[in-house]
């Protein structure tokens, strides 16, 4: 039997490899990583190239970027908005990219909040010093001795330290609304430990459900007064009557209460009694828990002016 020869084969592959166009590399700007192609295989950086600098790139970029932005703030409001629990349930089975990030979303829309108190009055979370002494049945003595501590201290009227307490405190509450987010987490963690769920888990329905508040809050409960208030005539109702902090607080309650059940029951599988009992507490416990928030806002607005 005759050796077998390699040489044609190692002939052909040699031809093969000169036939195969040796493709461009770029080090990256961003890793400095060697890269084959346009795009770094480690971050993803783009080479730059003379298109890049043109305006029609330019405003292609921008038209691409602001129309992606808009669809995921739409898509996301509008689901966590009408489809309560959905929003976590995506993102706990790892479809994410549709959607904005759960504290990107809080972030957003406590922006819209806050811009919507230059639009309507209210003072759920802002809560100015009137707010603290006059309309607070859990610890206005308290308040009122800290306060009048407070004109003692710094020789100030009244008048002084309230103009400069409520110019601090709607700074301040942009940040401390975040303390909201945790404390929900816990609780949900304490409600249902047996799921045997990650923490961050709790944390991400605990920051939707905060996002919804700040909807409801911050834009449909002022449109719903505004429009009940100017119509109060057609549907014979008193304005006073619209108006009232027990109605008000009752119909937020009950939409807290219905949005609650469906998100614990496609959240976390609950069973419909323990929902509709963990929904129900929670709803009648929320104002309990934003004057605690309102507790911590005073303390730390108070020793900052």
């Amino acid at each position: 039997m005759e050796p077998h020869n390699s040489k044609p084969i190692e002939f052909a592959i040699s031809l093969a490899d000169d036939a195969v166009p040796s493709q461009p590399t770029f080090a990256c700007p961003s890793c400095a990583t060697e890269t084959i192609g346009r795009f770094c295989s480690h971050c993803g950086e783009k080479e730059v190239g003379d298109e890049d600098y043109s305006l029609r790139h330019f405003f292609e970029e921008s038209v691409t970027a602001l129309t992606l932005l808009e669809s995921k703030v739409l898509r996301s409001v509008w689901l966590v908005t009408s489809r309560p629990g959905y929003l976590s349930t995506e993102y706990f089975q790892g479809r994410r990219v549709r959607y904005m990030k759960p504290l990107q979303m809080f972030i957003f829309l406590n922006v819209v909040y806050y811009f919507s108190l230059t639009l309507f009055s209210a003072t759920t979370f802002t809560t100015p010093l009137v707010t603290q002494l006059h309309m607070n049945n859990y610890y206005p003595a308290y308040a009122s001795r800290q306060v009048e501590h407070k004109l003692e201290h710094d020789k100030i009227s009244y008048e002084t330290l309230e103009r400069k307490y409520d110019q601090r405190t709607s700074v301040l509450s942009k940040t401390l609304v975040f303390l909201l987010i945790p404390i929900f987490a816990l609780l949900f963690y304490g409600l249902f430990f047996r799921k045997k769920r990650y923490a961050v888990e709790h944390l991400v329905v605990a920051t939707h459900f905060w996002s919804f508040n700040l909807i409801l809050l911050g834009i449909i409960l002022p449109l719903v007064s505004v429009l009940l208030i100017r119509s109060s005539n057609a549907l014979h109702l008193s304005a006073a009557y619209v108006t009232n902090d027990g109605v008000t607080t009752t119909a937020l309650q009950l939409c807290l209460a219905t949005y609650l059940f469906l998100m614990l029951r496609r959240c976390y599988a609950a069973s419909w009694w323990y929902s509709g009992i963990t929904a129900a507490t929670i709803a009648w416990s929320f104002f309990h828990i934003v004057w605690l928030y309102r507790f911590f806002l005073f303390e730390i607005t108070l020793s900052a002016v």
